[in-house]
């Protein structure tokens, strides 16, 4: 090749490597643009949600401990529960710690928490939503060892939004209830309800030996974790089926 077409083609190969390299901070951009977005749909200002989400993105990498020693056994209190109502000695597992992620999951509480106080939802009607999607995670909840607990990714803001539609008295209200339904029903369904459900612990033992006891934290993928991701979606597809459903009219001035 000439030398003149290396010269010519050096700055187009720069100008493709750093296109290449800008795409996934593009499209991170836009996923924290468009979860601050969600923020301030039900109910946060613009300074609450940017802190919000600058705070899931900084404290998404901090667990926060639930266990000072690892745990091989169910607690005594839990061995005679499960006597009394299963009739079963529920069996020893791999040591494990449990913890909570700050960012992943503490967060998304504390914004539920916030939304039921301002008195964006009707509490009973935000019990139920959640209560359905707990229900109905935890039955599509599945240990898997060496990846933890999973769930489809759809089912939860699926179930979420369609809880906000229905119970809201009005698609205003339906964003709030979908995101506190989506936020608290999966962290109690597909979370610490398959946690406490005996044999749940031993199937997610280690799949190669080792010596370090596992480490299960809840919404331990920060922002991209179950918990975060389906209360933002929740919330999308909730504003996006009432629009379809009910779009908004635009009033024209009179002459």
């Amino acid at each position: 090749m000439p030398p003149s077409y290396e010269v010519f083609l050096l700055p187009i190969t720069v100008v493709i490597l750093l296109l290449i390299l800008a795409i996934p901070l593009i499209f991170i951009y836009l996923f924290l643009r468009l979860s601050e977005t969600a923020l301030e749909v039900v109910g946060l200002d613009h300074w609450q949600s940017s802190i919000a989400i600058l705070g899931s993105v900084l404290f998404g990498f901090i667990d926060i401990p639930l266990n000072a020693t690892p745990l091989y056994i169910y607690p005594d209190w839990f061995a005679s529960l499960s006597i009394l109502f299963l009739k079963e000695v529920p069996a020893g597992f791999f040591p494990v710690y449990l913890a909570v992620n700050l960012g992943g999951c503490i967060i998304p509480l504390i914004i539920s928490a916030h939304i039921a106080l301002k008195g964006r939802v009707s509490i009973s009607k935000a019990l139920i939503g959640v209560l359905l999607v707990a229900v109905i995670t935890y039955n599509m909840a599945k240990a898997i060892p060496g990846e933890g607990i999973t769930v489809p990714f759809w089912l939860p803001p699926t179930l979420a939004a369609i809880c906000g539609l229905l119970l809201a008295r009005g698609f205003r209200k339906a964003a709030p209830l979908a995101y506190i339904s989506g936020t608290l029903g999966t962290l109690i369904g597909a979370d610490i309800m398959m946690i406490l459900t005996p044999g749940v612990l031993a199937m997610l033992s280690p799949l190669r030996i080792q010596i370090k006891p596992i480490v299960i934290s809840i919404g331990g993928a920060g922002v991209f974790d179950g918990i975060f991701l389906t209360s933002i979606v929740s919330v999308f597809l909730a504003v996006g089926i009432a629009a379809l459903i009910s779009p908004p009219q635009i009033k024209t001035a009179e002459k």
